[in-house]
């Protein structure tokens, strides 16, 4: 066992006896659903507690190769313990099962279980094991809505775990169990909190760190190592002549206060201090809204920052495309190859300078929930992010749509909606004929890893269709 792998087990450890006082204890006072806290993303995702018993048959299409498959994806709520499962067989022409979903051992069959939770994000106790589709820490301005699983074929067990004892606590995760890969802690504490004082007595300090311990993370070209080729705007280097910094650390520092708290209202101000060691530094100054107890016609929640970025700085370095676009190599002839890696875009990243970023979830009747955030960045070209989000699944009604779609480096507004390897995207689109059968049809801009010797050296991005026929039932 590696020093990294024993120190982290120890930390989670130590977790793990924390909870287990904290369950004894009982729940601290934040874990009044009156006065927890939403942000709004949580108020996008969450709404789907409901015990869901989903199955059927559909066909996948990777890149013009045509699977049949057979899957089963229940979602069970037992209180706050929530469990999903995803199970496909993908049957090809011939007959044979895709490779790519078993190829990987024992892991394959424990990923089929995609998560077992505990509490939802913002609880007094979260937990959250397999895979991480949306893993935050404090404001975000380190790590917001990162996904460890960057393909269904390079599936991932993860950790995310929060503790609130109310006047301290923490936010932690891990991309891997098995390697803890990309490690991220927040805590934070409440100093003032019974004194009763306005506005200072809400105020929280936290203190955050992330890093990449992977050995080709920390990666940049020198001189002697550029290829005069560009790929995406950027220019590629041999990776052999490149100089490895070893891990990428993170730190950050922030603080926040609540400026209004009513039944149907809360306001709060924060102001964050971000910097990427050995590279630049980045702040921002933001205030955010909630509009809460009205559900269920309404819950609504936006936030609205003032950036101000340095060079070679990016807020939110671990994003949901951060391991599509972390390291990427393509072989040339013989043994030499090229590399882009996302730290060395860093480097040539000069003179941002100030932008703005808002976003905005709701939850309309339990039943429409939508999530849109947008960073500008006024001096440079490529500075644009564009994250969008639409559920509408009301068992009642005869129709359902989901869809997500993220873009980062957006220069022209033409390029908003181009689908590149800067883009995620899923939309599904279904028709009830009747109440328990669904007809839909699936679209995803994904990822396919690309492999040397059984290790992934990047991910390609695929089109993948996949119309289907569901048997889904509310339990």
């Amino acid at each position: 066992m590696t020093q990294k792998s024993l120190f982290f087990g120890l930390f989670f450890a130590v977790c793990l006896f924390l909870t287990a006082s904290t369950l004894q204890a009982g729940p601290s006072q934040n874990e009044d659903e009156n006065s927890r806290a939403f942000d709004s993303f949580s108020i996008f995702r969450e709404g789907r507690g409901r015990n869901m018993l989903t199955g059927g048959l559909g066909i996948s299409i990777f890149d013009n190769q045509v699977y049949y498959n057979i899957y089963f994806a229940p979602e069970l709520v037992f209180g706050k313990v929530g469990v999903g499962i995803d199970l496909n067989f993908r049957i090809d022409e011939d007959g044979h099962l895709r490779k790519e979903d078993w190829n990987d051992g024992a892991s394959s069959y424990l990923r089929l279980i995609r998560y077992v939770r505990y509490g939802n994000k913002h609880d007094s106790l979260y937990a959250r094991v397999g895979q991480i589709d949306a893993a935050r820490l404090g404001h975000g301005s380190i790590m917001y809505l990162y996904r460890n699983n960057a393909s269904y074929d390079t599936r991932k067990i993860g950790l995310e775990f929060d503790l609130d004892f109310a006047d301290f606590g923490f936010e932690s995760m891990t991309s891997d169990l098995t390697s803890f890969d990309i490690v991220g802690i927040r805590s934070y504490v409440r100093p003032l909190r019974k004194t009763n004082w306005p506005i200072l007595g809400g105020l929280e300090i936290g203190l955050t760190y992330a890093g990449d311990f992977r050995n080709n993370t920390n990666l940049i070209a020198t001189p002697q190592s550029l290829y005069p080729k560009f790929v995406d705007g950027q220019q590629v280097f041999n990776p052999a002549l490149g100089h490895a910094k070893g891990s990428l650390n993170i730190w950050g520092i922030d603080l926040g206060v609540p400026l209004v708290r009513l039944p149907m209202l809360d306001v709060d101000a924060y102001t964050d201090f971000v910097k990427i060691a050995g590279y630049g530094s980045g702040g921002l100054f933001g205030v955010s809204a909630t509009l809460k107890n009205l559900e269920p016609f309404l819950t609504l929640s936006a936030r609205l920052e003032h950036r101000i970025v340095g060079d070679q700085f990016q807020f939110s370095y671990f994003d949901p495309l951060y391991e599509q676009d972390r390291f990427s190599e393509e072989l040339l002839k013989g043994d030499t190859s090229y590399v882009r890696t996302r730290v060395n875009e860093l480097v040539n990243y000069t003179s941002p300078g100030p932008g703005i970023y808002a976003d905005l979830g709701a939850s309309v009747l339990n039943t429409v929930h939508l999530f849109g955030s947008y960073q500008r960045l006024y001096r440079t070209e490529r500075g644009g992010q564009l994250h969008l989000g639409a559920r509408f699944e009301n068992t009642g009604a005869s129709v359902l749509l989901r869809a997500d779609y993220y873009k980062r480096d957006i220069g022209a507004e033409s390029d908003v909606f181009t689908l590149d390897d800067r883009s995620l995207s899923v939309i599904e689109f279904g028709y009830y004929p009747q109440p328990y059968l669904l007809l839909s049809i699936v679209y995803q801009w994904t990822y396919l890893p690309v492999r040397k010797d059984g290790d992934v050296i990047g991910y390609d991005p695929i089109r993948r269709v996949e119309p289907r026929v569901s048997i889904h039932f509310e339990l």
